[in-house]
């Protein structure tokens, strides 16, 4: 008998070629094992499926770098982690924290620059290389505390939990349907883009385009806002405590602004704050 015939019999069928199939349980010891088995698009379902629920095996397959390959993966890993624990899972930056993450509490720390040994251009570009975009994307509860500025795309399309970050780069909960967001410092532009529901205050200042296309919720700035404020604004309150920049509530077709002042070719039905 030849030796892939005899290895077919012995594994029942299990042996193609010469190549031995592997099964939904197999080991996993770190996210390319993961990869192999889920393939390239993952889902939150097929990780719950293949990752146990063990502290252990959890911590390993997150405590290593995932590189942008494997950064989904980490994401969904992550949320797994923080919704068996039974205290804040303490990260380091890293894109896709807390992806769909629905309880259990997350807090993300900013260690660059803080040694005090480090200074000038290079202290700033070491630390925008560890800025965390997609930061608690698809979340529909839970915590994440972001101790330090998060990236782009934070709590995109969350649908409930909540978010508080020192501060924030573009397109910070774009597409929001619920929960919370709390920005303790500046926003960048599109703060709140295309939003219908949920709760979102800024309390240093937003760039421009923040409210475009929203249809529902609340923004709530405590600084300034950029042109183009409410553009296409459909729906929901905005309120501005200090001043809105050009063409606030363009093309607006529903909905509240309010703020302490406009800038230029503002819409003439908008309110100021008294």
């Amino acid at each position: 008998m030849k030796l892939v015939g005899f290895m077919d019999a012995a594994y029942q069928g299990n042996v193609s070629g010469r190549k031995l199939k592997t099964g939904k349980r197999n080991l996993i010891f770190n996210l390319e094992d993961l990869a192999d088995q889920i393939g390239e698009k993952p889902s939150r379902a097929e990780v719950e499926r293949l990752v146990p629920r063990d502290k252990n095996q959890l911590d390993l397959l997150i405590s290593a770098p995932p590189g942008k390959k494997h950064a989904l993966l980490w994401g969904y890993v992550t949320s797994l982690a923080a919704e068996c624990a039974t205290a804040p899972l303490i990260l380091p930056f890293r894109d896709y924290a807390g992806l769909e993450l629905s309880r259990g509490t997350i807090i993300l720390q900013d260690t660059a620059g803080h040694s005090g040994s480090n200074s000038g251009s290079y202290a700033e570009s070491h630390r925008e290389s560890i800025i965390a975009s997609h930061v608690g994307e698809r979340m529909t509860g839970g915590k994440i505390l972001v101790q330090g500025r998060a990236g782009d795309y934070l709590g995109q399309e969350m649908k409930g939990g909540g978010i508080i970050a020192s501060g924030c780069r573009d397109y910070a909960f774009r597409n929001m349907r619920g929960g919370y967001g709390v920005v303790r410092g500046d926003a960048g532009k599109f703060a709140g883009l295309g939003n219908c529901s949920g709760k979102i205050a800024v309390l240093g200042s937003c760039g421009e385009r923040a409210g475009w296309l929203m249809s529902g919720g609340s923004l709530h700035v405590r600084g300034d806002c950029g042109e183009y404020l409410g553009i296409l604004m459909s729906g929901g309150r905005i309120t501005v405590t200090g001043k809105a920049g050009r063409r606030a509530g363009w093309r607006r077709k529903g909905g509240s602004i309010k703020a302490a002042s406009y800038g230029s070719e503002s819409a003439e039905d908008l309110l100021e704050l008294g």
